[in-house]
């Protein structure tokens, strides 16, 4: 028994094509593949200037045909076109199924052949090709209904016709399948792109022309309008005992016939992988450089040659390209290593894109800085240019950021791995040197985001574009609004810019009653309430830049040491004030109470305080204040700027200390030496 014949059909309906023109051009680009090995097969070494392929797409007609001078249908390409899945071109990467895939887009496919044998026989003819038939696959027909008599003295035509339904839009060269595009220079484009190997190891004759609707291209010519050289240079890489030598040859190619920077190797002067991306870590866009006909822009193609690679002639295989080795303290692929220098050479003859890119980097790093004083740990010793000269030239903003995050972390010392063993002076070491660096990372931290809370303090004290600022956004800068100190912890406010020891109060509620509750019509609200240990503050807050106060009106928003007196008189009449969850908090009456009133400074509220018998000073910010005894209560009304440009002095230690200003932890400087000092001092 024997295998039943291959079902081409099945496998033809299988076969996938990529989407849009280059779906529909695969056809072409089979045919136009088969007449570049047919050429060279005829004319070796001589198929630039003796060989000649010629395509012509006729959108009237709906066909397409190739035809060229190469070898034709002689005995042997014509045994390999009736074997299907033939091994005749394995050698180059075929795989004997391309001239099926016509069969995908057209209805029809003819040929026509002029061949001749070493002895001086020569013959010809014209055949429709029908690899579905169960008897005859390569029909003879007259040269009228086919392809035509065969122009040019050997070689092949092949005709492909009759689209179907999917396709026919193609032929359409002002339709939506080219979207807006011109369609010969789309169609010349792709035939560009898709045999780019070729066109740079010279395997395309001078004479390649496309004739589109009448209008013809030399696509030689064009492709080579397109393309200068970049230099070359030669690379050594030690692989087990041997010195291996690497030549990289580097090509600029026109932005309208790359998309990409690529790379290829090739052995035997045949190119032996398919063509590597390596935009990747150099650059997404073209490069440019002005030349005599103004701006060009350009992508990279890289040509990677050595007689080290061991090829088996087929795309993608050199059979030792994958193998691992150390170079420049990395232990990568061969391919890899090879790859990376590619883009290193860019790089260096494209010394002004990478110039203005690291200086770009830099100015990333520093930016990254300056909003995340944290990330500064991460350059170590190292400057900021030495920084991202270590990595890659296309990292953003948001790379750069995990780096320095990673390289922080990297640096941080590692508690847990300290031996239990360790000596009192190894201990002493860490403490000096490993926790404070820490302690100040925590701290610059905490510093940067003080500053920018102060920052909006200053701006919310000014006139807003909408009118006069509200009490409500200051409020809720302080302390969140109608919350206490049970559903919110001491990370999430800012009392810290009334006093800092605010921060850890036992209790704290902010716009709600003494009773536990939010306002009802007709009761009062604290503004804030905080309560520690023996000792109840209460806050009042104006809105800035108000006016108008005084003691005879009917307004409590006017009067407000009367609206935080009796405040204070109704917490001591209930004695208690009860939290969010319902639990009571005891108010003794012996418990000293401090009330404040936040507003802002102005000749009224100075007058106004006055006739109320306060003391005024302005010693460190504008201030008075007055006590009741009977309420046990201090009472201090405070200048909005006094409490923020306190809040600002006080972080500006924490500033100093960071910028090395502060005389924390440095050895006294004077006449008086230490007792440690003094016992070292020899006596005479």
């Amino acid at each position: 028994m024997k295998h039943k014949s291959i079902d081409l059909a099945s496998e033809v309906k299988r076969a996938a094509l990529p989407d849009g023109l280059q779906g529909f051009l695969f056809p072409l680009y089979e045919a136009v593949s088969n007449s570049f090995h047919s050429i060279e097969e005829r004319w070796g070494d001589e198929l630039e200037e003796k060989g000649r392929i010629e395509i012509d797409i006729d959108a009237d007609g709906q066909q397409i045909m190739v035809a060229d001078n190469g070898i034709g249908f002689d005995e042997k390409n014509l045994n390999a076109f009736l074997t299907p899945l033939t091994g005749n071109k394995f050698e180059r990467g075929g795989k004997g199924f391309g001239r099926f895939i016509a069969f995908k887009i057209f209805g029809e496919v003819f040929y026509s052949s002029r061949q001749a044998s070493l002895n001086g026989w020569s013959g010809g003819g014209s055949y429709r090709y029908f690899p579905f038939a169960t008897d005859d696959n390569l029909i003879e027909v007259s040269p009228e209904l086919g392809a035509g008599v065969h122009r040019f003295e050997t070689g092949l035509t092949a005709l492909m016709r009759g689209p179907l339904a999917d396709s026919q839009d193609f032929f359409d060269l002002g339709g939506d399948r080219y979207f807006g595009e011109d369609a010969h220079e789309a169609i010349v484009r792709a035939l560009l792109d898709h045999f780019l190997i070729e066109f740079i190891q010279r395997k395309v004759p001078h004479d390649f022309f496309l004739t589109v609707q009448g209008l013809r291209f030399n696509l030689h010519d064009y492709f080579y309008k397109s393309l200068s050289t970049g230099g070359s240079k030669t690379e050594y890489l030690e692989i087990g005992h041997d010195k291996r030598w690497f030549e990289f040859s580097y090509f600029k190619v026109g932005e309208a016939q790359a998309k990409k920077h690529r790379l290829y190797f090739y052995a035997n002067n045949r190119a032996s992988s398919d063509l590597e991306n390596i935009s990747s870590g150099l650059n997404d866009k073209p490069f440019s450089e002005m030349t005599e006909d103004g701006p060009r822009r350009y992508f990279y193609l890289v040509a990677v040659s050595s007689d080290f690679f061991v090829s088996s002639q087929s795309r993608d295989r050199i059979t030792n390209l994958h193998a691992k080795i150390q170079y420049d303290g990395k232990r990568k692929s061969i391919k890899d290593h090879l790859v990376a220098m590619a883009k290193q050479h860019i790089l260096e003859i494209e010394n002004t894109y990478t110039a203005e890119r690291r200086a770009k980097m830099v100015e990333e790093v520093e930016h990254l800085i300056a909003i995340d004083p944290l990330l500064r740990r991460g350059l170590g010793e190292k400057s900021a240019a030495d920084f991202v000269q270590k990595r890659s030239i296309t990292e953003t903003r948001e790379q750069l950021a995990q780096d320095l995050f990673v390289e922080r972390f990297r640096k941080k010392f590692d508690f847990t791995k300290l031996d239990h063993n360790a000596s009192v002076e190894e201990l002493v070491r860490i403490v000096r040197t490993k926790i404070p660096e820490d302690a100040k990372e925590a701290l610059a931290v905490y510093v940067a985001y003080r500053n920018h809370v102060i920052r909006i303090f200053r701006e919310l004290l000014k006139k807003q574009e909408d009118g006069l600022a509200t009490e409500d956004k200051v409020h809720q800068l302080i302390y969140p609004r109608y919350k206490d100190s049970e559903e919110v912890d001491y990370s999430s406010h800012n009392l810290w810019l009334l006093d800092d020891d605010l921060a850890y109060a036992q209790y704290i509620s902010s716009d709600r009653t003494p009773d536990g509750s939010h306002r009802a019509k007709g009761q009062y609200a604290h503004d804030l309430l905080i309560n520690n240990e023996n000792e109840l503050m209460v806050v009042e807050m104006k809105r800035p830049q108000k006016t108008g106060y005084t003691a005879d009106t009917d307004s409590v928003t006017n009067d407000p040491v009367d609206q935080l007196k009796k405040q204070i008189s109704d917490i001591r009449k209930k004695g208690k004030v009860k939290t969010s969850s319902g639990r009571e908090i005891t108010i003794s009456p012996d418990t000293m109470v401090r009330g404040y009133v936040l507003a802002d400074w102005n000749d009224n509220l100075q007058s106004y305080l006055e006739i109320e018998d306060f003391m005024i000073t302005n010693y460190g910010g504008q201030m008075a204040y007055r006590y009741y005894k009977t309420l046990n209560l201090m009472l201090e009304v405070v200048a909005f700027d006094r409490l923020v440009d306190r809040a600002s002095n006080r972080n500006e230690a924490f500033v100093q200390m960071l910028e090395g200003r502060s005389t924390f932890d440095r050895k006294q400087k004077g006449t008086l030496l230490s007792l440690s000092e003094a016992a070292s001092v020899p006596h005479r």
